[in-house]
């Protein structure tokens, strides 16, 4: 597809993200320090004068996709790459007053970018971002960036995720230089630099966590569990005449309760098992309708009465990673970098050991890390494959790349070129919108 000779011609840059703490705590109401990193997604766009919306990747020209901005937009099979676009774009109908929505315009995309895609460096959301902000260009409507990442948090649930707002609010609210402690519900974000002297690196495990098989299950039923979580919590607090009307567990941390985060791993550990099986949950809520009803929403409608929900493993996890990324913020400001790196390895082995969202490949690349000198390495993003993010001396990264490379993709057929594998990067800045006098 060719964009259109157009005048009104523009283009959106769309950033990755790594996550240095705080891994599956955002949907929970608590903390995560991510960067947007210096990998992008590009989207080159022109408006119509119709509503329709045409897309096509650059490296896979031939096929293009059209469809109608008319809310709800269909979506195409699970895991096809329009659905980000389309989550977007469904995003901001949402968004629209029906003045607006019955003026909405089109427009005419092309779709490339440096990002790695399925690598757990947030492409997808990059995407989904992307395609809001060429959808609003195209309209010229104006969104604060704060309130844009709140919708498409929610907008990206449209895929099939059930995840929560760190991607979104990295891509759009980030600042070269820094990382960005981020809270949740409501949004609120926070630019934390990253001293000088120190560099990310990102050393890709080749495995690939596919959102339309397996991953996708794994990932929705570990969001699952925590819900449960909370209801189990809810449960416990009511019998004891507590206040129990929170629905999420950062909730806690804020009036009534305002509990500190050792209290709150106190009482997840006494209302808590570690695991549920399906009979056990049903007894110990004494609601087998709403347990079926949120098996249902997310997405395990067949098999959930065949599962075991890791209900106060997960919350261990969850609560000691908020407690690491608060701790994290402060030992940056102190520019205690060997502090923040042990934490940073604590985090890897909470999320292999509690969470469980960790493989043997990434494993085995946070432990070379750590003998090559890294100050932290763990896994980063959703988990069960992807990359680890690894916290460097920067006059060492060089020699770190390196020794990953040769100790870790040498014996990889065929090789992969360590441009793709072990790979810089700098704290970059958010998402942009540029105009384009001229686009090939």
């Amino acid at each position: 597809m060719t964009i259109s000779s157009n005048t009104n011609r523009f283009t959106v840059y769309a950033p990755g993200r790594v996550n240095l703490l705080g891994e599956h705590t955002d949907y929970n109401g608590l903390p995560v320090l991510p960067m947007a990193i210096d990998r992008r997604i590009r989207v080159y766009g022109a408006p119509r004068m119709d509503a329709m919306v045409a897309a096509s990747r650059e490296d896979i020209p031939q096929e293009s996709v059209e469809f109608a901005l008319r809310s709800p937009i269909p979506k195409h099979p699970q895991g096809h790459w329009i659905n980000y676009v389309k989550a977007g774009m469904q995003g901001v109908l949402d968004s629209l007053t029906q003045s607006e929505t019955q003026e909405i315009r089109g427009c005419d995309l092309m779709v490339s970018g440096t990002i790695p895609q399925g690598v757990g460096l947030s492409s997808s959301s990059a995407l989904v971002v992307a395609s809001a902000l060429a959808l609003l260009k195209a309209n010229r409507i104006d969104r604060p960036p704060i309130a844009l990442a709140e919708q498409m948090a929610e907008a990206e649930h449209y895929t099939g995720t059930r995840g929560g707002g760190m991607d979104q609010a990295a891509c759009l609210l980030s600042r070269a230089g820094h990382l960005l402690k981020i809270d949740f519900f409501p949004l609120r974000a926070a630019p934390v630099s990253l001293p000088d002297g120190v560099t990310v690196v990102i050393c890709d495990s080749l495995i690939r966590a596919k959102k339309s098989e397996t991953a996708l299950k794994a990932y929705n039923l570990r969001a699952l569990e925590c819900r449960f979580a909370v209801l189990l919590l809810r449960r416990f607090l009511h019998r004891k005449g507590d206040p129990a009307d929170f629905q999420r567990l950062g909730d806690l941390l804020l009036p009534p309760w305002n509990l500190g985060y050792p209290e709150l791993a106190r009482l997840a550990e006494e209302a808590l098992k570690d695991s549920y099986g399906y009979s056990e949950l049903c007894s110990a809520l004494g609601d087998e309708e709403a347990i079926r009803s949120l098996l249902l929403d997310y997405s395990f409608d067949d098999d959930g009465e065949n599962l075991s929900f890791a209900c106060g493993k997960r919350f261990r996890h969850v609560i000691r990673d908020a407690q690491r990324v608060e701790l994290g913020k402060r030992l940056l400001q102190e520019r205690n970098v060997r502090g923040f790196g042990r934490l940073m390895n604590e985090g890897h082995d909470s999320a292999r050991n509690d969470f469980e969202i960790s493989r043997p490949e990434l494993d085995r690349l946070t432990e070379a890390a750590r003998e090559q000198g890294a100050l932290g390495s763990r896994l980063t993003g959703a988990g069960f494959g992807g990359c680890t993010v690894n916290l460097v001396y920067s006059d060492e990264a060089e020699r770190f790349r390196q020794a990953m490379y040769e100790s870790c993709y040498a014996m990889t057929q065929p090789k992969p070129p360590i441009e793709e594998t072990v790979l810089n990067t700098d704290p970059a800045d958010g998402a942009q919108v540029v105009n384009e006098s001229s686009i090939c």
